[in-house]
């Protein structure tokens, strides 16, 4: 189901041991793919577009399938709407080739990515989810509607 992107992005990743580096790396490369769609967006190279949006979304969907609703409690729940929300807001972003949207996605990512971060720089690997994750709501990080 994922693509070749996700595939040598997750070799490269998975060279990293630390799993909370792991998911930075992910991060990373989800916001990464999604600007160079908005990029793509805006130079009319829809070839690109659809890979890069490919890649940004095998990404967002990898990491809401290793959600652990069961140890993660709220925060994957909040996870998992942030990612739902993502895709949804990528999609339509694409169908309008609204680049401006396309990079509003990727800016929801980033407080969680950087949330991530901080508790790889904390050493906090045995930690399933940062603490503060749950801090970012979909709504409170960007201020723009559940409803795409």
């Amino acid at each position: 189901m994922y693509s070749k992107g996700l595939a040598s992005y997750g070799k490269i990743a998975n060279a990293e041991t630390d799993p909370i580096k792991q998911i930075v790396m992910l991060y990373d490369g989800a916001i990464k793919f999604i600007n160079l769609t908005a990029d793509d967006i805006e130079k009319s190279d829809f070839v690109a577009k659809a890979e890069h949006s490919n890649r940004a979304l095998d990404i967002i969907n990898y990491l809401q399938s290793i959600l652990n609703f069961e140890n993660g409690g709220e925060v994957a729940e909040t996870l998992d709407t942030l990612y739902a929300s993502v895709a949804r807001m990528m999609l339509r972003a694409s169908a309008e080739l609204d680049s401006e949207l396309m990079r509003k996605s990727a800016e929801m990512l980033a407080p969680v990515r950087d949330a991530w971060e901080i508790n790889a720089q904390n050493g906090s690997s045995d930690q399933a989810v940062p603490e503060n994750a749950a801090a970012y709501s979909p709504n409170a990080m960007t201020g723009v509607s559940m409803a795409y």
